[in-house]
C-alpha cells in the first residue's frame, strides 16, 4: 500500500512539472495582403510627416483582420525621393485576438510610391501572445486619395 501511495505522489509530482514547463512556440508560415487609407499628418508647414492608418484584409493565421496604425515619414539625408517610415500597426482578427507590429526598416521611394520594410510581430492577445518572429511588407500607396495596398510574407512563431 505504501509503494502505491509514492507511486501515485510520484505520478502528481510529475504532472505538475509538466503542467509548469513553457510550451515552445511553433514557426509557421505567414503571408496577408489587404488594403487601407492613409490620414496624413502635415505640420505646420504643411509638409506630410506621417499618417494615420486603417486597413483590412486576409491572412494566414489572422483570417479575416482588420487594423489601424500610425507610421512617421522621415526624410532620408542622402536621397530627397526616399522616406524612412517607422510605425506601429495593430492587426484584429475577426474573433478580436491582436497582433501588435512595428515596422524596421521601412522605406518608402515618393517617385513611385512603393515601401518596402519588415514588419516585426510583438506580444498581443489570445493565440498570439508571446509571439514573435516578422514579414517582409511591400506597399503600394496613392498619395492623391490615400489608398494604398499591402503584401506580407514572412513567419510568426506562438
Amino acid at each position: 500500500m505504501k509503494r502505491f501511495v509514492i507511486v501515485k505522489s510520484l505520478i502528481l509530482v510529475f504532472a505538475l512539472l509538466v503542467g509548469i514547463i513553457p510550451v515552445s512556440a511553433t514557426e509557421r508560415p505567414f503571408a496577408s495582403n489587404g488594403n487601407g487609407i492613409a490620414a496624413f499628418i502635415t505640420d505646420g508647414s504643411g509638409n506630410v510627416v506621417g499618417a494615420n492608418l486603417t486597413l483590412s484584409g486576409n491572412g494566414t493565421q489572422l483570417g479575416l483582420f482588420s487594423g489601424t496604425g500610425k507610421i512617421q515619414f522621415i526624410p532620408d539625408a542622402n536621397d530627397p525621393n526616399i522616406v524612412q517610415v517607422p510605425g506601429e500597426i495593430t492587426y484584429i482578427a475577426s474573433n478580436g485576438d491582436r497582433l501588435p507590429t512595428v515596422i524596421e526598416n521601412g522605406r518608402m521611394d515618393l517617385r513611385t510610391g512603393i515601401a518596402t520594410g519588415d514588419m516585426v510581430f510583438q506580444s498581443g492577445t489570445g493565440r498570439f501572445e508571446q509571439v514573435s518572429g516578422k514579414a517582409a511588407i511591400v506597399v503600394v500607396q496613392n498619395f492623391v486619395t490615400g489608398a494604398y495596398e499591402f503584401t506580407m510574407v514572412g513567419s510568426i512563431n506562438y
